[in-house]
């Protein structure tokens, strides 16, 4: 094969993978888990294997809305603070007498409307998404301090139906595998929604809006598309599926504390564009998003089965993240 054909057959590759966003993440995932197929000796295990499914639902659940409104052309630094407040509502209202139905609607409202707030002042004050929602990420944190008095809320009584039906241990199947595994309920959750998601974006009106919002803003608002109603939806969307994630995540610790969520916004924002979504908005897929969820969860697992630490993992997740964006940029410039 000459120089030039060969050139020609790249440029065609190239142009390829620029009508599939999440084909760079899907490659990697799969180089992640043969090579800890290889390396840990017991990642290939049920309890493993089922442990990055559970681990990846929670965030996973608000990567979905992170994705979109990423995908609008706005980022939300605040949901890890947001998860933290959410929770903390949830275990007041409990502790308060609720019952969990109604505690669970509560925090659902009130990480909603923190999402509503951000959206709000990005949209009304013009001040990028970026800096808007990291100043709230620091008042949120506060909230949740205070609502909490700076110490742990526990809740101990009798666990209530919904804590098994949002993410109960899925006996029937953990029990069929030695040692036993650790499938949750949070995993179909995290599924539906996802499917969800990815329908919205694909089949929906909104989802049209969603796209073109973050595409050119100024081409979609002369099209008759309201990119402020569709900014401000997105974001309390955000919001809504933080305040699920986080009456979840509480389902199975039944406590929080002061720091819960802390990093969250980081491994969601690294996990989108892991997954083919792109920074200046218009470009991304839920399933893409969805894959660089258990691309993340999955190496924190691989490397805590080979006896890594933390920072290690969090050195290799920020070379995974840079090399991403950089084929990621490289890849889409070709179908511009």
């Amino acid at each position: 094969m000459s120089a030039e054909s060969l050139t020609v057959s790249l440029t065609r590759f190239r142009y390829r993978l620029a009508e599939f966003p999440e084909a760079v993440v899907l490659f990697s995932f799969g180089l992640l888990l043969l090579f800890f197929s290889l390396a840990a000796e017991h990642f290939l295990t049920a309890v493993a294997l089922t442990n990055i499914l559970s681990f990846s639902s929670i965030l996973g659940i608000m990567v979905i809305g992170v994705a979109m409104l990423m995908i609008a052309g706005e980022f939300d630094l605040s949901v890890g603070a947001n998860f933290a407040v959410a929770s903390f509502v949830f275990a007041w209202a409990l502790n308060a007498g609720l019952t969990a139905v109604p505690a669970m609607i509560i925090s659902v409202v009130a990480g909603s409307l923190l999402g509503l707030v951000n959206g709000l002042i990005v949209v009304y004050t013009g001040i990028p998404s970026f800096i808007a929602t990291l100043g709230t990420m620091l008042a949120y944190r506060g909230i949740a301090r205070a609502i909490g008095g700076g110490m742990l809320a526990k809740y101990i009584e009798s666990t209530p139906i919904l804590f098994v039906v949002l993410n109960g241990s899925i006996d029937a199947i953990n029990e069929l595998f030695y040692p036993v595994a650790n499938l949750r309920v949070s995993i179909l959750w995290f599924i539906v929604f996802a499917v969800l998601g990815a329908l919205v974006l694909r089949r929906s009106r909104y989802g049209n809006w969603v796209y073109a919002t973050g595409g050119n803003p100024g081409a979609a608002l002369a099209q008759g598309v309201p990119v402020k109603r569709v900014k401000l939806m997105t974001f309390t969307l955000v919001g809504l599926l933080v305040g699920l994630a986080s009456v979840m995540q509480f389902s199975h610790r039944t406590s929080v504390d002061p720091l819960r969520g802390d990093g969250m916004e980081l491994l969601a924002v690294a996990a989108c564009v892991i997954g083919g979504i792109r920074l200046t908005g218009g470009v991304g897929t839920i399933f893409g998003a969805v894959v660089g969820v258990l691309l993340l969860t999955t190496l924190e697992q691989g490397l805590v089965l080979m006896g890594m630490s933390v920072q290690v993992f969090r050195a290799v997740a920020g070379l995974i993240l840079m090399l991403s964006v950089i084929l990621n940029t490289y890849i889409l410039r070709s179908g511009e």
